[in-house]
This record gives C-alpha cells, sequence and structure tokens, in this order.
C-alpha cells in the first residue's frame, strides 16, 4: 500500500532517528529542521539528511537512505528538476548515491545499484550527460569484479535495463532531421509512425486523442440512433404500456453500461457493426467491454493495456520530445563506451578473467541497444559511424576469441546488425560473412561451436524474408558484388554434402557432430523457404492485385513492364543474372562468355577493357580458365591481361608479396611461354605502382621469374637437391640491370617463399590443409583460424574500398529471381540428404521443405524447376511403399497436391497418377478384386505394407483433392483437367474407370465456373468422353454415356442466357458418340438405343432449362431416323411427342424449329401408320404455332415452308391411300390458313417448289397403280379429285396474293396437261375453269393475254390431227354418205391404226379448252380486249370448221372407230371420264366432236360481227340433221343398216342440241333481225322440218320459235 508524501516522511525520519547516535549532532539537528516544515509538496528537503546518513559511514544509516531515496524516487515524490546549487536535484541525488561505492558491505553495494536502477530508468527524471556514462562504468565495473553472485546479478540486471531504458527512450523522444527522416521513409515506408519534426511519442499522443475523439462520435452516432427508434415507439400508444426503454444522454469518455439500453445496429468507418458497448477505442473492433478506470470500450486485455499505455505516455510527451538531442547523445556516449569496453584487450594475464566479464557484459548490453533501437538509431549518421568504427572491430576481435560466451554473444549482436542497420553496413557485414563466418566453415581450423553457431546465426538471417530479399538484391544481383546469398546456400549445400567427411576434419569434426551440423543446415533450409512463403502470402494482395490488372488490361501491363525495365535497381539486377549466366559460360568455355556478354549488351563489341572488368568484378570464375586465358598469345587476350592487371594495386608491397597477390586471382598455366607473358605484364605493372624500387621493370621481370623458379625448387617433392640461400643469392647478382639487390631483401624473399609458397593449386592446398590438420592442435588451429580472417579481412578491404548504394526491397517482385538462383544448390542439398539419413523428424522436416518450395515455385511460375521437386518426389512413390521415407514421400506429394495444386500445372500427370495408383491399392485393403493385370502380383508382405501406408494416409486425401479442383485458377484447372482425360485413357486400356468417375465429379464440382473457362474445360473432357464412349467395349462406352448423362442433368439445370451455346457444347459428345460408334454392328444398335433413352431422360428431367442444347437432342433424333430401326425410332417419337407437348408454351428454344420439322418429316415416312398420321398432325400444330409467333421474321418463315410443304407434297407418292389424302388435306390446310398475309414471291415459290412437285407425285402416282386393281384405282382418282378441289379452293381464296402469279400458275396447268394427257389433264382444266369462273375477276390483261395464249398452245398440242386429215386415207371417205348408201357398203381392210384413248383424251382437252375460253367470252367479256375477242373467235371457228367436217363425215368415222385395235381400252377409259366428269354423255365415247362443235357455235354467235352469215350454215345444219333423222333405218346387219342407225342416232343428238344452242344463242340474234326477210325464211324452214320429224320435239324450243314468227307477223301488220 502506497504511503502519502508525508507519512513517508515521518516513516523515514523516524527510522533513522532510532538508528542515529548520541554524537551525531548534525544529522539529528537537520531531521529536526525537516519535522518543523509544514505543507511540503515534494521530499527535496530530506537530501540533506539522507546525505548526512551516507556520510555517517553508519551501515544502518546508509542502507536506510538509499532504500528511502529509492522509494521516493519511484513513487515521484521527489522535484528532480529543481536546482540545487549547480546541479538538478536529481542529479545530487545521484552523485550522493554513487558515493557509496566505497563501501565494503555487500548490502549497501546492492542497495546502490537498485537505487541507481531507479534513478536511471525513471520515466519522469532523466540522467545525462557524463553522469550517464560515470553510472555505466561504475556498474561495470562492479560486475566484472566483484565474485558475489548477487552484486554481479544485480549489476548486470541494472545495466540491462538502463540500457533498454536509455534506448526507448531515444525511440520515443528522438526527432530525425529531414534527411534521416526521407532515408527512414526509403526504408521501411511512411505507416503513419514517422513524421517530419516530431517524435514517436508525441505522434502516438495525436493518434491517442484522435481515438478519444472518435470514441465521443461513436457515443453520440450511438446515442442518435437510440434517440430515433425511441422516438418511433413512442408513437405507438399500445408499446408504450409493455416496453420499458432507458434512454440517457451520451458521457465524454464514458460507456453506457446500464442493462435495459436500446439495441442498435451502426456501422463504423470500416464498415464494423457496433458491439455491445461500441467500438474499441484502439482498433475500432467490436467492443463487447470496457476499462473500468477510464469508461472507455475496448474489445480485450491487450487493447486495454494500449490504451493505458498511451494515457501514460500522453502527458509526457511534449516535455521530453525538447530533449531529443541530448537522449541522441547518450546514446551515443553509451555505445561508444561499450564499444570500446568490449575491444579491451587483456594485457595482464591476471586480469583475464575480469576483462572477459566486462567483455561479455558489455557485449551484452550492446546487444540490448540493438535489441531496443529502430528508427532513430538506425537512421542517425554518428551512431552508425560508431558501429562501423568500432562494434565490427569488437565483434572481429570477440568472434575469433576462444571463449564461447563472446562467440555467441558477437554472433547474436551480428544478427542484430543484420536485422536493423544492415544499409549501413552493407560492405562491413559482407567482409565478416565472407572473411570470418565463412572461414569458420570452410576451415579445418575452426572448432565445431564456430561452426554451429554459425549456421545458427545463418538461420537466424535466412529466417527473415525482407534481410534475404535485400542480401539477394544488395549482392546477388549488384555488379561488382559476391553472390552472397548463394554462397550462404552454397556453403551448407557443400556441408550437406559430405564437407566435413573429408580428412582434413577428421581432427576436429566428429561423424555426431557432422550430423549434426546437416540437420543445422536443413533448418536453414526449411526456414528459409518457410519464411519466403509467409511473406509471399501476407503479400498476397498485392501480388492478386497485379495478375488481376494484367489481366483487366494488357496495355497497361506493357507499360507496368516499360517502367520496371526502365527501374535501375531492376536493370541491375537484370544484369547480374546475365552476369552469372556468363560465368557459368566462362568456366565451361571463355569464347561462350564473350559471346553471352555481347548478346546481353554489357559490351557491343569484343571489348578487352569491359571484359577484364567483367573478370575482375566475378570472383566465382575457374582460376585455372583464367590462367590460360591470360597466357594465351592472341592480341585480345593479352590486352584483356593487361586491363585486368591494372585493377590491382601493388603499392606498399614486396615482389614476392605482389606475385602471391596477384596469383590468388588465378592459377598460373604451366606452359613457360604462357607464364613468361604473365610476368612481363606484371613485372610493369608493380613497377608503375612502386616507381624507384627497381631500375626498371625488366629487372622486376627477371626477379618475379627467379622467385616462380625458387617456389618450384622448394616446395616440389621430387627434388631432394633444394636450393639454398647463398645459390639463392648467387642467382640474384645483377639483377637489378647489373646491381646488386641488398642480401637482407634477398633472404626475406626466400624465407618467406620457403614458408609458403606464391600460389597452390586447389589440389596441393587441399593436401596442405589436411596435413596441418593432422599436426597441428586445437589452439594452434585457432591462431590460425585467426590469422587467415585478419588476413583475409585486410585483403578484402583493399580491394572493396568504395560503399556500394544499399537497395531496399519492400515487396515480392524479387522472390522470383532470387528462387531462381538459389533453388539448384538446396535441391542438391535435399536429395542427398533425403538418401543419407534415417531420422524420422529430418526425413519430414525435408519432405515438408519440399513442398514449401514446389508451393513458391508454382506461385512464381517457375515451371521448370517446381517440375524437378514434383519428379523427385515422385521417386518416392514408384511400387508398394515399403519405408517410412517412401510412405512419408507419397504423404508430401498428396499434401503438396492439395496445397499446391492450383500450382502443379503440366505435374498434374504425376500426382494423379498416385492417386490411380493409390485407389488400386486401397481395394487390395478393402480386399476388393483389383482389375489389373498386376493383381496376382500382391503377397502378404505387400498388403501390410500398403495398410501401413494407408494408416499414414487417409483415404479422404484423394477425395480432397478432387473437391478442391474448385480452388484452382483457370489455368490450374485445364491441365488437371488435360491430365485427368490422359489418364483416365490408360485406365480404359486396363478396363479400369476411377479416374473417369472422378472426372464426373471435378465437372461437377466445377460447373459454376465463368462459362468461357468451363468450355475450355469441357473441349477437354469433350474429347476423352468421346473416345470412351466410341470404344469398341460396349459396356465402357454405354459406362461413359451414363455418366455423362449424369453430369447432364446437373449441367442442363443451370439457365443459360440467350445467344450462348454452352449446352450445344456441352452434349455434343452424345451427337459424336451415336455417329462414330466403334462397336461391333450388333451392339452398335445396343449403344444407340441406350443412348437415346438418356436423350429422353434428359428431355424429361430437364425440358424447362434446355435451349441451346435442343439442337444436339434434335440433330441425334434426325440421325436415329435414317436408321431402319423401329426400337429407336420409337424412343425418338418419345422424344418428339414431348416437345410438341410444351411447344405452345414457347420452352422449346425456337432454334430447333427447322430440326424439329426435319424430325417430324421423316416420321411421316415410317412404316407405321399411326407414327405418320401422329407426326403429319405434328407437323401441322408446329407450323401454326411457328406462324404464329414468328409472323413478323418473313426470312425465318420463307425458310420453313418450303421443307414442310415439299414434304407433304412428297408424301402424296405413299402407296397408302390415307397418307396420300392426309397429307395433301394437311399441306392445303395451311397455306389456307397462313397464305393470307403472304407476299408474291412466297406463292411463286409455293407454286414451283410444292405444287408442281405435288402435280408430278399425282402423275407418278397414276403410272405406279395402272396395274391395281379396280378398287385402289377408284380411290387413288378420288383423291386426286379431292387434290385438285383444295387446290383450286385455295387459289380462289387468295386470288388477290396470287394475283401476280397467276400467269406462273397458269403455266404450271398447261404444262401438266401436256405431259399427261390424261384425265389428270382433265382435272387440271377443270380447276383452271373453276377458278375463272369465281375468280377472274382478279385477271389482269396480262394474265388473259397469258391464257389466250396458251390454250391456243395447248389445242395445237393436243389436237387429234390424225383424225382431222383421215379424209385421204380413202377416196370413199369423201363422198357423201347418201351417195354411198345407194350401193352395199363393205368392209375396208385397212391397216391404219389409232389411239382411242389418247385421242379421246385429246378429244376431251379440246373440248375444255374451249370451255376455259367460253367461260372468259361469256362472263368476262368486258375485260377482253377486242384483239383478244378476235383470237378467241378465230379459234372458235377453226374448231367449228373441223369439227363440223370431222362429225358429218359418218361413214370415215365408221371405218376409223372399226380400224382402232383398242377399242375396248377406249371404253375403259371413257369409264374413268364419267367417275371424273358426270357431264359427259354416251355419245362423247365415239369419235366426235359434237359438243366442241356446238360449244364453238355458241361462242361465234356471240363473238361475230355478222352473226346471220354464220347462223345460215347452222340453219342448214340443223336442216341436215332433220333429214337425217327422218330418213328410213334398213337392216342392222349390215354395214348399210349400221351407217344408217348411226345417222339417225346422230341426228337425233344434234336435233336435241340444236333445240339447246337456238334457244340460247340464235333466237337471241335471230329476234333483234326479224325485219329481215331471210330470218323469217329460216324460221318457217325451221318449222316446217320440226313438223315433218317427230320423236325430237322440244316444246320450249317450239314455243320461242312460234313466238318469233307471230312477232314478225305482228311487224309485218304493223308495217301493213
Amino acid at each position: 500500500m502506497s504511503l502519502s508524501l508525508s507519512d513517508f516522511i515521518n516513516q523515514s525520519l523516524d527510522k533513522i532517528k532510532k538508528a542515529i547516535t548520541k554524537k551525531q549532532f548534525e544529522l539529528k539537528q537537520s531531521i529536526e529542521e525537516v519535522q518543523q516544515l509544514k505543507d511540503c509538496f515534494d521530499a527535496n528537503h530530506l537530501i540533506k539528511v539522507y546525505q548526512q546518513c551516507i556520510e555517517s559511514k553508519q551501515v544502518k544509516l546508509i542502507e536506510f537512505a538509499l532504500f528511502d531515496l529509492k522509494n521516493l524516487v519511484e513513487q515521484g515524490f521527489i522535484a528532480g528538476e529543481q536546482q540545487l546549487g549547480d546541479k538538478r536535484a536529481i542529479e545530487v541525488i545521484l552523485d550522493i548515491v554513487i558515493s557509496c561505492q566505497q563501501e565494503k558491505e555487500e548490502t549497501v553495494q546492492i542497495h546502490m545499484i537498485k537505487t541507481i536502477q531507479a534513478i536511471m530508468t525513471n520515466r519522469k527524471l532523466h540522467i545525462y550527460g557524463e553522469q550517464t556514462t560515470k553510472v555505466f562504468q561504475l556498474l561495470i565495473n562492479l560486475h566484472s569484479v566483484s565474485k558475489i553472485s548477487i552484486i554481479v546479478n544485480t549489476s548486470k540486471e541494472a545495466c540491462q535495463k538502463i540500457v533498454s531504458t536509455y534506448f526507448q527512450r531515444l525511440e520515443d523522444f528522438g526527432i530525425l532531421t529531414e534527411e534521416e527522416f526521407q532515408q527512414a521513409i526509403q526504408k521501411q515506408g511512411n505507416q503513419g509512425s514517422l513524421v517530419l519534426g516530431k517524435c514517436r511519442a508525441m505522434v502516438n499522443a495525436e493518434q491517442y486523442m484522435r481515438s478519444l475523439m472518435t470514441s465521443l462520435v461513436d457515443e453520440v452516432q450511438i446515442y442518435t440512433e437510440r434517440k430515433q427508434i425511441y422516438d418511433r415507439q413512442l408513437e405507438d400508444l399500445s408499446q408504450m404500456k409493455v416496453i420499458d426503454l432507458n434512454l440517457h444522454e451520451p458521457n465524454l469518455r464514458n460507456v453506457t453500461v446500464e442493462k435495459n439500453q436500446i439495441q442498435v445496429q451502426v456501422t463504423n468507418e470500416q464498415n464494423i457493426k457496433n458491439g455491445k458497448f461500441g467500438w474499441c477505442v484502439v482498433c475500432r473492433k467490436q467492443a463487447s467491454q470496457y476499462c473500468k478506470d477510464t469508461k472507455v470500450a475496448v474489445c480485450s486485455k491487450e487493447c486495454k493495456f494500449i490504451h493505458l499505455n498511451q494515457m501514460s505516455n500522453f502527458s509526457q510527451c511534449y516535455q521530453h520530445s525538447n530533449n531529443s538531442e541530448l537522449y541522441c547523445k547518450d546514446a551515443f556516449d553509451i555505445m561508444d563506451m561499450l564499444c570500446q569496453l568490449s575491444q579491451k584487450d587483456n594485457m595482464n594475464p591476471q586480469l583475464h578473467q575480469i576483462i572477459i566479464k566486462c567483455k561479455i557484459l558489455s557485449l551484452e548490453l550492446i546487444y540490448e541497444a540493438l535489441v531496443q533501437s529502430d528508427t532513430i538509431l538506425q537512421n542517425k549518421p554518428k551512431l552508425i559511424q560508431i558501429l562501423k568504427e568500432q562494434l565490427l572491430e569488437s565483434l572481429l576481435k570477440n568472434s575469433l576469441s576462444t571463449e564461447k560466451q563472446l562467440l555467441i554473444l558477437t554472433l547474436n549482436i551480428f544478427i542484430q546488425l543484420i536485422w536493423k542497420v544492415r544499409s549501413h553496413l552493407k560492405k562491413e557485414l559482407e567482409a565478416l560473412i565472407e572473411n570470418v563466418y565463412f572461414k569458420f566453415l570452410d576451415s579445418s581450423n575452426s572448432s565445431f561451436d564456430h561452426k554451429q553457431y554459425t549456421l545458427k546465426v545463418f538461420n537466424k538471417i535466412m529466417t527473415k524474408p525482407k534481410v534475404v530479399i535485400e542480401i539477394f538484391v544488395n549482392y546477388d544481383c549488384s555488379l561488382g558484388q559476391n553472390n552472397l546469398l548463394k554462397k550462404i546456400l552454397d556453403m551448407q549445400c557443400r556441408i550437406i554434402q559430405g564437407r566435413f567427411s573429408k580428412q582434413e576434419f577428421q581432427a576436429s569434426i566428429s561423424q555426431n557432430q557432422e550430423t549434426y551440423l546437416k540437420s543445422l543446415c536443413l533448418d536453414n533450409y526449411y526456414g528459409y523457404i518457410k519464411c519466403l512463403k509467409e511473406f509471399c502470402e501476407q503479400n498476397e494482395d498485392q501480388q492478386n492485385f497485379i495478375q488481376v490488372q494484367q489481366l483487366e488490361d494488357q496495355e497497361d501491363t506493357t507499360i507496368q513492364q516499360q517502367q520496371l525495365s526502365q527501374d535501375p535497381l531492376e536493370k541491375q539486377k537484370q544484369m547480374k543474372l546475365e552476369m552469372n549466366k556468363a560465368v557459368d559460360k566462362f568456366n565451361f568455355k571463355p569464347e561462350h562468355c564473350i559471346k553471352h556478354l555481347i548478346a546481353c549488351q554489357f559490351m557491343e563489341t569484343r571489348d578487352a577493357k569491359l571484359f577484364a572488368q567483367f573478370l575482375w568484378e566475378n570472383r566465382d570464375l575457374n582460376k585455372d580458365k583464367l590462367g590460360e586465358l591470360f597466357g594465351c598469345s592472341s592480341e585480345f587476350n593479352q590486352q584483356v591481361f593487361q586491363q585486368y592487371i591494372d585493377f590491382m594495386n601493388f603499392k606498399d608491397l614486396q615482389i614476392d608479396e605482389g606475385l602471391r597477390y596477384m596469383l590468388e586471382f588465378f592459377t598460373l598455366p604451366g606452359e613457360s611461354q604462357q607464364i613468361d607473358r604473365i610476368m612481363e605484364k606484371f613485372a610493369s605493372k608493380y613497377c608503375i605502382d612502386n616507381p624507384g624500387i627497381y631500375q626498371s621493370a625488366q629487372a622486376a621481370y627477371t626477379l618475379s621469374y627467379l622467385l616462380m623458379m625458387l617456389q618450384t625448387d622448394l616446395h616440389n617433392e621430387k627434388n631432394l637437391d633444394k636450393m639454398t640461400v647463398p645459390q639463392f643469392i648467387n642467382l640474384a647478382k645483377g639483377i637489378n640491370d647489373g646491381e646488386n639487390l641488398a642480401q637482407d631483401l634477398l633472404l626475406g624473399f626466400y624465407q618467406r617463399i620457403q614458408k609458403t609458397p606464391l600460389a597452390l593449386h586447389a589440389k596441393e592446398q587441399a593436401k596442405r590443409a589436411l596435413e596441418q590438420a593432422n599436426q597441428v592442435d586445437q589452439r594452434k588451429r585457432h591462431a590460425m583460424l585467426a590469422k587467415e580472417a585478419e588476413e583475409s579481412l585486410k585483403k578484402w578491404f583493399k580491394e572493396h574500398s568504395n560503399q556500394d548504394a544499399y537497395f531496399y526491397a519492400n515487396s515480392i517482385d524479387h522472390v522470383k529471381s532470387l528462387l531462381q538462383q538459389t533453388w539448384s544448390a538446396i535441391f542438391a542439398s535435399i536429395s542427398v540428404f533425403l538418401e543419407q539419413t534415417e531420422d524420422q523428424q529430418q526425413i519430414q522436416l525435408c519432405f515438408e521443405t519440399i513442398q514449401s518450395f514446389i508451393q513458391l515455385m508454382g506461385r512464381f511460375d517457375l515451371d521448370e524447376e517446381k517440375d524437378t521437386f514434383i519428379s523427385f518426389l515422385q521417386r518416392y512413390c514408384t511400387g508398394i511403399p515399403n519405408s517410412y521415407r517412401q510412405i512419408l514421400g507419397v504423404q508430401a506429394l498428396i499434401k503438396t497436391t492439395i496445397q499446391s495444386g492450383q500450382y502443379l500445372r503440366k505435374s498434374w500427370k504425376i500426382a494423379l497418377q498416385l492417386v490411380s495408383k493409390l485407389e488400386t491399392l486401397h481395394q487390395v485393403v478393402k480386399k476388393i478384386k483389383v482389375d489389373s493385370p498386376q493383381k496376382e502380383s500382391y503377397n502378404q508382405e505387400d498388403i501390410q505394407n500398403i495398410e501401413r501406408l494407408f494408416q499414414s494416409i487417409s483415404y479422404d486425401q484423394i477425395d480432397k483433392i478432387f473437391n478442391l479442383s474448385i480452388n484452382l485458377d483457370s489455368n490450374s484447372i485445364l491441365e488437371f483437367i488435360r491430365a485427368l482425360c490422359e489418364l483416365s485413357k490408360e485406365e480404359i486400356k486396363q478396363n479400369r474407370t476411377f479416374l473417369l468417375s472422378r472426372m464426373i465429379e471435378v465437372a461437377d464440382f466445377n460447373m459454376n465456373r465463368i462459362k468461357i473457362i468451363w468450355s475450355k474445360m469441357w473441349e477437354i473432357m469433350r474429347e476423352h468422353f468421346l473416345e470412351v464412349g466410341c470404344h469398341k467395349n460396349v459396356d465402357l462406352a454405354i459406362y461413359a454415356i451414363d455418366q455423362l448423362k449424369q453430369l447432364s442433368c446437373k449441367f442442363l439445370q443451370q439457365p443459360e442466357l440467350a445467344n450462348y451455346h454452352f449446352q450445344k457444347e456441352f452434349l455434343m459428345p452424345f451427337e459424336q458418340i451415336f455417329s462414330h460408334s466403334q462397336a461391333q454392328q450388333q451392339y452398335k444398335i445396343q449403344l444407340r438405343e441406350y443412348l437415346l433413352s438418356c436423350m429422353c431422360m434428359i428431355t424429361n428431367v430437364c425440358f424447362n432449362s434446355l435451349k441451346s442444347g435442343w439442337k444436339i437432342i434434335m440433330s441425334i433424333v434426325n440421325q436415329a431416323l435414317q436408321e431402319d430401326q423401329q426400337q429407336l425410332i420409337r424412343l425418338c417419337v418419345q422424344i418428339t411427342d414431348k416437345i410438341m407437348e410444351d411447344v405452345n408454351n414457347q420452352q422449346v428454344n425456337q432454334e430447333i424449329y427447322m430440326e424439329l420439322i426435319q424430325a417430324l418429316i421423316k416420321l411421316t415416312k415410317n412404316k407405321d401408320i399411326n407414327i405418320v398420321d401422329n407426326a403429319i398432325k405434328q407437323l401441322k400444330s408446329l407450323v401454326d404455332h411457328i406462324a404464329l409467333i414468328k409472323k413478323n421474321d418473313n426470312k425465318f418463315l420463307d425458310s420453313l415452308w418450303i421443307p414442310v410443304l415439299s414434304s407433304l407434297s412428297i408424301l402424296y407418292s405413299d402407296e397408302r391411300v390415307a397418307v396420300q389424302q392426309l397429307s395433301a388435306q394437311t399441306l392445303f390446310d395451311l397455306l389456307q390458313k397462313h397464305g393470307v398475309n403472304q407476299s408474291n414471291e412466297f406463292w411463286k415459290m409455293i407454286l414451283r417448289g410444292v405444287i408442281r412437285p405435288l402435280f408430278d407425285e399425282i402423275q407418278f402416282s397414276k403410272l405406279q397403280y395402272t396395274k391395281q386393281q379396280q378398287q385402289s384405282k377408284k380411290y387413288i382418282n378420288s383423291t386426286c379429285k379431292i387434290t385438285f378441289q383444295l387446290f383450286t379452293d385455295l387459289v380462289i381464296s387468295h386470288i388477290q396474293q396470287m394475283q401476280l402469279c397467276l400467269n406462273d400458275l397458269i403455266e404450271i396447268y398447261i404444262q401438266l396437261v401436256l405431259q399427261t394427257q390424261d384425265h389428270i389433264s382433265i382435272l387440271c382444266l377443270q380447276s383452271l375453269k373453276k377458278i375463272i369462273q369465281n375468280a377472274g375477276q382478279s385477271f389482269k390483261e396480262d394474265n388473259w393475254n397469258m391464257l389466250i395464249e396458251q390454250i391456243q398452245h395447248l389445242l395445237q398440242q393436243c389436237s387429234p390431227t390424225e383424225l382431222f386429215e383421215a379424209f385421204n386415207l380413202d377416196e370413199d371417205f369423201q363422198k357423201p354418205l347418201e351417195e354411198l348408201l345407194k350401193e352395199e357398203i363393205k368392209p375396208k381392210k385397212l391397216s391404219f391404226k389409232i389411239n382411242s384413248s389418247e385421242c379421246s383424251s385429246k378429244q376431251s382437252i379440246q373440248e375444255k379448252c374451249l370451255e376455259i375460253l367460253e367461260v372468259q367470252v361469256t362472263q368476262f367479256k368486258d375485260q377482253i380486249t377486242q384483239q383478244n375477242k378476235q383470237i378467241i373467235l378465230q379459234v372458235f371457228q377453226e374448231q367449228y370448221q373441223k369439227c363440223r367436217k370431222f362429225n358429218t363425215n359418218l361413214y370415215m368415222r365408221y371405218f376409223l372407230e372399226q380400224w382402232t385395235g383398242q377399242w375396248n381400252s377406249v371404253k375403259r377409259n371413257s369409264q374413268d371420264f364419267d367417275d371424273l366428269d358426270n357431264n359427259f354423255t354416251s355419245q362423247s365415247k365415239q369419235l366426235n366432236f359434237i359438243n366442241i362443235e356446238f360449244l364453238s357455235a355458241k361462242v361465234i354467235v356471240s363473238l361475230s360481227n355478222d352473226p346471220l352469215s354464220f347462223i345460215e350454215s347452222l340453219i342448214q345444219r340443223f336442216l341436215d340433221a332433220y333429214h337425217g333423222f327422218s330418213q328410213p333405218l334398213h337392216r342392222q346387219d349390215t354395214l348399210n343398216g349400221n351407217l344408217e342407225q348411226l345417222r339417225h342416232l346422230e341426228s337425233q343428238i344434234v336435233i336435241s342440241r340444236f333445240h339447246i344452242l337456238f334457244m340460247e344463242t340464235v333466237f337471241p340474234q335471230l329476234k333483234q333481225n326479224l325485219k329481215s326477210k331471210v330470218v323469217s325464211k329460216w324460221l318457217i324452214q325451221l318449222l316446217k322440218a320440226g313438223l315433218n320429224v317427230s320423236g325430237v320435239e322440244n316444246k320450249e324450243y317450239n314455243q320461242v320459235l312460234v313466238q318469233l314468227l307471230e312477232e314478225i307477223i305482228n311487224c309485218e301488220n304493223n308495217v301493213f
């Protein structure tokens, strides 16, 4: 429990009063003076009392004083800044405390140390200046000298805490200058912690204030939201009665903690919803807690402590920031002092342990200071200078010490330097690594501790990704720098590969130690790759952003790449990588290196200076190759060597030292001439650097050659007679251009060369190292190691005098290059180590390293390197795993596949091969029959190994591989699918379907990918399914189809947007399998039937979601319908029926209308009449539907009509009458229904493409069934008649739409008549006649012209010319019948033959043609031009003349009928005509043209301009008929009697026809000309003729005739 100031004073004084003696009057008086003071605000007035206590030399009082001073300082009762004389109060107190150092009592010293610690670490009272170093000197001295452990430990602890406080204070209150600030920003980036002109504490304080303000805003925001809710709920009176709500005004810096608060949902600036108490004041997350001390919302204890610490520092920040310079100076002084102490030499052996302890503590404090350091220390030039000038030297000395603890501390400090100030110590740190730590590892003189701790240092370096990357960028990618990171990795690679197994290390490294060192190297590799992996994962968002930008905008990417290539760092890195390649090429063949340097634009041509610069800057070159190059006689090589040696500096070196220095860079060649050239150039350069030492370069050259000879003589084992000093001096006489060199100089040459050769070959060096290791003890080896390191450092700094610029690396851009340069060493190490070790933990670590490497390589598209590691893993996955190593190898590959699947790319094949193999082995474990040729090779041991394998590997991991395929990127999933298909093919060869079934799962998992990627995936899988579906093994094919069907049902459930064809692409394998199956014919039908059944199921299940997929389904249906297999056709019918059920709902994709029509058309040709009937009806329904929804799409409809209507027209050729009739009915129903709005072009298309083929089919049907039974003919004729009636009705109803096609229609009719000339012709002409009768008003002049022209042509082509020209056959045919009957007529035996059927057909055609003209004349007389009337009149006149002449010659007609050999045939054909036209009379069966004669007469009377002249001939013909009828009849058994009978019958017919003609046509004409006397004459003649003949009376005729005569009489009476 803390006391108040007054209580503390009273308590302290009471203790002292009790302990003082009577003689201590001054102390007692001082105490009384203090007790008399009242209202004290601090304890400064007690200082005098405590000082007197300490000066009293009384141990008890000293302890009380020190203890109370410590408490006063800690509790803040001392006003430390108050001036007490020349010093501040706190400084006075410190001096008082330090004055106790002479006290020997242990307790006093301990109290003194603790009090000093309290003063020095106080947060409010700071000690600076000389007192600081004074305190450290005191404490370090106590620690070093004292042998009391508690004092040693207490002083050490105090030093550490003081150092921590001072350097932490430096970071908190130190301020950077503008230059330092810019440097810090460049190094670490500004993340808000750095502000120019402000210390970190001030920045934190401002941040703290902002957080408090934000907290207040949060309270107001939450209160406002609650207020709104509260107001809304108050509006509902019913809720007021039942809801108890509390609302409180917001309190500053105070959260609301009442229980019955209104709950709100508000988000902050980070879009995070509020917690119970709003948001955390520190991290802005949901706050479910609050700080009881400050009433501020927090989310956790950690944030609470941060908040309280911020509040504590807030009040001090501005006060202490003014002392920034003082804090910096204190830190500098402390660091300088510690560095000096750490370098303290041991001049007195008796003080050895004290100095060691001092060094150890100094190094520990330096380490603590560096641990606490951050931005300020790392960017203060003075501190960096101290580190360079003193600390590095200290590290060098102490790292070479025999003390293990010093070695560990120096290495720990080195790690801190690498981590924190590497940018300022680029050259120095490299020097230490290259010349000290590499020596530790590579030298046989270093101890095991040197080696193990150095490897641990490398571990610390290699587990910091930023450090690793910056080392790579600044050394391995920097021209003129060594490949430091690569060397570190290569060094460890050599250790793993057995570096310490060599004989030279046998004395210093045991086998167990070597194994341990190898394990450390492995740990380093693992840490190295792990840290890079974690670094990349942390920066993954940045990389993804870059990748997205690359995908979104290729042009921007090009610009970024161009900018990147202009970056100096990137340029340097690329050039260094090229230099590394050039080094490799040089070590193979120097000429290749030159070509590469020119190719990478390091030099434009064979530039000797630039090539020499390359050779000088790259120290990994083969020394033998360099020696050969420099000794070559070619001019270019000599120029290169001249430029190369100019880079060397021989100043202040003896000539043998210069030679030794030069030969460290290359090996002298073996030929003397080559050596001579090198020595010549060396002597010249040596004289330039050291003028005046020798008379000339020739002298130096001679001496150099002599020294080389001396080395050969002294160190050649075969030379037993060694050169002596006198002999050497004798040889050197007059060597300096005739002058002798000093004997001391020559003796020095001799002794140095005798001790150490000028240069040794690598093999010789190894041999000497081995000898040295076996002969020298540990202490000497350590001394030799120190000497090696010092000499190496000296040489290194001589060669690297300049400090290169340091590049900071904060991104993952360099990781790819880093991996490219370092992977090979690690791969070589792991591959060796994995084979050597039996340690299970190390084996596992190897495989984990490989896994991480694969993931990183894949991330950066290093496919070649990645595939190398995967192929290495594959080595452990062959056969049945029978060792722990192999099991872990399988595990590693499986884990790699799961974790890094998207990076495997082409290596997916290896992974899936393992998966396939594991599945096979799993079947063995489950005791399931293995379908593979190797199933018999599994013995009991194999089965045990397999069981052991699956105890380590879960089979679920195999499932996980396929399940995680959904996470693969676009390129990886394609490679995965490609490998899956390729391996599935191999499985199929073994009748295995594991990967095929997995492929379905993968397709299902990835179905929701973007359609472009899915399309590419399916393109690969489709080919595989096609191959399997077309397999000769039908069972495999059906299995593939079944799997494909299941996947299709899932895929087709997804909606497809318009104008996309993903469904079509997906279902395409079905179509291709159907077409290209390689199964035998007997199994092919089975396969196709199953495939069609799949289509049926897909149609039923996915009907509503099918769109473009209909194309494939209908394509398969159409292919199946081409097969003459009823089982396939029935399945097709199921599909079409399903489609037609919903076609009116517009669920079916309109793009398949044509395919559906094609299918229905094919079904109309089926053998099953029910299928045909249904197909025709569906076709009609479909066309009706299409015409309705596509009524505005004329192009589509035009492509629709012809196929449908043509197919219906072709069906007329079907032998089934019902099919004929239904197809014709459907055809004309469609045209009737949908032809109203069609264009003229449409009708032209219909006439030519549908109607004409239909007529052709009618003609073909007539020819095909001429030999059918009478009943079949009857049905056929009936169908023809119905067809023409339907067509006639169609034309009449659509005459307006077809008006422009009338000429085409007439032409079609006429052509059909000309082709057939049978009863079909009659039907044609009857149809045409009916069309003209009902729609003639729509005919235009050109139509009438066409009609008349075509009728003329038809009359001409169908004229029975052979009948009309028969008069010339016999002279009796030209005689009158009356004259011939006077004699007995005998039969005539002429061979003239006539086709009565043909003549009858032509007769009928002639008659129908004239009827058409007669309709034209009678009904549409006004529409006919006068010219056409004359043409028609002429036609009828010609027909009348020919027919009358033929009809009146009964004798000729009789014999023509007798001569025909086909009279019975004529009669049969005539019966057909009776069926077709009931208007034909029995007379028409004979060879006469009576109907035509009277029809012509009728038209002639109506058209003739002078009808009376024609009527006169008609009357004469009438009278002749009366005469013929009145003639007596004789015997019927003679020819005369037959002719008389024929005359009698025909005269009767003519008379009856004349009655009609006269009543309809002639009498109206005569009535108009009653005044003419000839008319009266004619009428009287007709009356007389009629009265003289009985049996042919016609009452109507007689009445009209009498009426006319009466009119004549009346007219005459009126005249009279």
